[in-house]
């Protein structure tokens, strides 16, 4: 019964996200619009990238873009439309209707967790093959380990946009905090600009956002780095994926004990 609810929810739920236009603007069109915007800008600029200790490799800058693109869509899907949709779902009465059925309640929040998944792959299949057709793009790293490190960022920014939002009522309130908390890391994690520009303080700040984790593990795994090179953080690669891994723990614990179902 489990698996053809599932099944439903998550059906369900594609066909209302695929309705929501600034959902999916967000999620797939704008990306692609500032990975094609940037690209053009950028020119042939390249820039020197660790792929292993003491061996440096030259990449073009658009082949960073791809990669940081998809952190930051992670991040819009955890941090505000997840929020959005369990905050609707706790306003509007869905998880006590739900609760009273012999189906399980956790459900509900798989169901949106799997499409925004499928969302942020359709987003970063759509790029690669733009990318590909206008500006040649390169991908020099493992598949599994990017798509490992995708589903970890991912994971940990669903993880917290939970946590925040476990007893919250309102939907306009929820994307208030999703908002109020994207909008940081987007600026100091570099994915608006490059950190080396920033105060020595606000770098520090920086150093503990988990979208500036995502950003360079996604970035040096794509470009083919192994795991103990350092990243722009000053630690190595796995230590961002750990980071992120613990995030996702605490809060999945943290929303396990807070959340409120009705």
């Amino acid at each position: 019964m489990n698996a053809k609810a599932i099944r439903r929810l998550i059906h369900t739920e594609l066909l209302l996200t695929l309705r929501e236009p600034a959902a999916m603007f967000m999620a797939v069109i704008l990306p692609l619009a500032i990975f094609l915007a940037l690209g053009f800008s950028v020119g042939d600029a390249e820039i020197p990238v660790n792929r292993e200790t003491g061996i440096v490799e030259m990449f073009h800058v658009r082949d960073v873009l791809l990669a940081g693109n998809i952190a930051w869509v992670a991040a819009i899907f955890g941090l505000i439309s997840l929020p959005q949709t369990l905050v609707e779902f706790r306003q509007y009465g869905v998880f006590r209707r739900y609760r009273v059925t012999p189906m399980p309640s956790y459900l509900l929040i798989i169901a949106p967790l799997v499409v925004g998944a499928a969302v942020i792959l359709l987003s970063l299949a759509l790029m690669i093959v733009v990318g590909w057709l206008v500006f040649d793009i390169r991908f020099a790293g493992n598949a599994a380990a990017v798509t490992l490190a995708i589903l970890v960022s991912y994971l940990a920014f669903a993880a917290l946009g939970a946590a925040i939002t476990t007893r919250i009522r309102n939907v306009r309130t929820g994307l208030g905090l999703g908002l109020a908390l994207f909008a940081p890391m987007f600026v100091l994690s570099g994915a608006f600009g490059p950190r080396e520009t920033f105060p020595a303080a606000l770098r520090v700040v920086g150093d503990w956002l988990p979208l500036t984790h995502s950003y360079d593990l996604l970035t040096f795994l794509w470009l083919g780095a192994t795991w103990g090179v350092e990243t722009t953080i000053g630690t190595p690669i796995w230590v961002s994926f750990a980071y992120l891994g613990a995030i996702a723990a605490v809060c999945v614990a943290a929303s396990g004990w807070l959340f409120r179902w009705d």
